[in-house]
């Protein structure tokens, strides 16, 4: 296995999603968001399945609802807890987790700017049917330099890593001896 040191100049992230998420985030977004469902609407589910393009302007209403009260729970969450993370960070002590914005509890405070953000976010994920816009990039030291920067390298090109080798900035080691 073949790995680079970096130094702690850089700061993307590598991860490897586990195969939970092969199915999109669906399933993690209904569980944490069950009390405001439905957030998306699909066609095919709808009363009247021949006509594919067809949704009740009910189930429209309804959506947008949840959505307004998911949105606002999460802005006054954020709103509500800022304070208290900050306070708890001053003191040396833990600070609270967030319920609705439990997928941003690595931060240790969540501003209401953020928060805003992530709904943002999250709108865009349920556009998508719970898939990301861009699969994340697999961890650097599961594929190796070859996946991400190699001549046969074209779906999951990096040209930061690829530039960083070509200059012998980085250089390769073999972890393996």
């Amino acid at each position: 296995m073949c790995s680079v040191t970096f130094g702690g100049a850089y700061d993307k992230k590598w991860w490897s999603f586990p195969s939970f998420l092969d199915n999109g985030f669906g399933p993690a977004i209904e569980k944490l968001y069950k009390d405001y469902l439905p957030l998306t609407f699909k066609a095919r589910m709808t009363t009247y399945p021949q006509l594919s393009a067809y949704v009740p302007e009910s189930l429209k209403r309804t959506v947008k609802a949840n959505w307004d009260r998911l949105e606002q729970d999460i802005l006054t969450e954020a709103n509500t807890l800022w304070q208290p993370c900050i306070d708890c960070l001053r003191n040396g002590e833990r600070p609270p987790d967030y319920t609705l914005l439990a997928p941003l509890n690595h931060r240790a405070s969540v501003s209401l700017q953020i928060a805003k953000d992530y709904v943002l976010r999250l709108k865009k994920l349920a556009v998508n049917g719970w898939f990301p816009e861009q699969s994340p990039r697999p961890a650097l030291g599961y594929v190796g330099f070859g996946e991400v920067a190699g001549e046969s390298a074209w779906a999951s090109h990096d040209e930061f890593i690829a530039k960083a080798l070509r200059s012998e900035s980085w250089s390769i080691v073999d972890q393996s001896k």
